[in-house]
């Protein structure tokens, strides 16, 4: 059979132009840099056999949509969010994914405030026709890549220099372009019949699992956050947890001790993920925590999509469009989505092909 794909190009991450320093705005970032998604391309190669569209109208589907069908912003700027709390809107049968940031998101009381990210990641529309036969479409794991922009990240580590001492240029450079392995891409097919949510991870290794959870420094201070609980200073555990109650905890070394401020801004190896203990503050105890449930991501590697009864599969019939929401995001929650990646710029090409007939 000879496969027809269609191609999702060009979507290019560059440094978005912003003074540097502290926010809680973005989660897991300390910072305002982030990153602007310039161009997003989706074209049809080979004889036509699937027609494109950003609309359900039959006379408007076509064999190539561009960055002005797809981006409307002028600046499309992307920042770490989350796909954690899935099952929730879809078991709902939502019509568009959600993504979360909670980083930020705790009552004084220590109870965990639910945020739906609004902005920050791209997410669109686009509905697939068959003009001959229903067929099953899948991701073309050959002609995707999701691959550092290495020259230009070697021109912004040598701008981050001047800010940044405790690193050399190529240091800097290295950790931009560790960016890609935090990216995600995700489908959510939505018609009458079928309803699928597929999260890709380019560059998920065997047997990976990234959590959903666990404590986090976000305030910058160099130490764990914590929440006061009946006069006592407990570590926070952020993210999608069930059975919070039943944490386990270390008791403080000191309770009334002082704790020395650490002051990690401009510090280009800080980040949230990694921060100390306070003295006076119940550490969690994760190892001994056995009963409390920290969600992980359900994601596939992109290799998933080579075997020919791969799961990742999209339904398209003639005459019938099939809509799917394609979302392009940074998974806040991977230990690679860190401050020293800020200002990354990334290449991406996004392929499906037609994988076979449905019967």
């Amino acid at each position: 059979m000879n496969k027809k794909r269609i191609v999702l190009t060009s979507i290019i991450g560059m440094a978005a132009i912003a003074t540097l320093s502290v926010s809680l705005t973005w989660a897991w970032y300390a910072s305002s840099d982030h990153l602007q998604v310039d161009s997003f391309d989706i074209d049809m190669n080979g004889n036509v056999q699937l027609l494109l569209s950003t609309s359900k109208e039959l006379d408007t589907f076509k064999q190539k949509l561009t960055n002005e069908d797809l981006i409307k912003e002028e600046n499309f700027a992307l920042a770490p969010v989350s796909s954690m709390y899935k099952d929730e809107w879809f078991s709902e049968k939502a019509n568009n994914p959600l993504f979360y940031d909670c980083s930020t998101a705790v009552s004084e009381e220590g109870t965990l405030i639910k945020e739906v990210a609004r902005s920050g990641y791209f997410s669109k529309k686009i509905y697939l026709l068959s003009n001959t036969v229903d067929y099953y479409a899948t991701l073309d794991a050959s002609q995707c890549a999701f691959n550092a922009n290495e020259t230009a990240n070697f021109l912004r580590a040598q701008d981050m220099h001047n800010q940044y001492k405790d690193a050399t240029v190529e240091q800097i450079a290295e950790s931009l372009n560790s960016l890609k392995e935090c990216l995600r891409m995700s489908i959510l097919v939505n018609s009458e019949d079928y309803y699928r949510y597929y999260i890709i991870d380019p560059y998920k290794q065997e047997n990976e699992q990234v959590l959903f959870g666990g404590t986090l420094d976000n305030d910058a201070d160099g130490y764990y956050d914590y929440y006061v609980d009946n006069g006592q200073k407990r570590e926070y555990i952020y993210g999608e947890v069930e059975n919070r109650d039943d944490a386990r905890y270390i008791d403080p070394v000191d309770p009334h001790g002082i704790v020395d401020r650490i002051d990690s801004r401009g510090n280009f190896y800080g980040n949230s993920f990694i921060a100390k203990n306070r003295i006076d503050t119940y550490t969690f105890d994760k190892e001994n925590s056995t009963d409390l449930r920290i969600a992980s991501e359900d994601s596939y590697a992109l290799s998933d999509a080579d075997d020919i009864n791969t799961e990742i599969l999209i339904p398209c019939h003639p005459n019938e469009p099939t809509e799917i929401t394609v979302s392009i995001y940074l998974e806040g929650w991977d230990k690679a989505c860190v401050n020293q990646t800020m200002g990354a710029c990334f290449d991406t090409n996004i392929s499906f092909k037609l994988l076979r007939r449905i019967l």
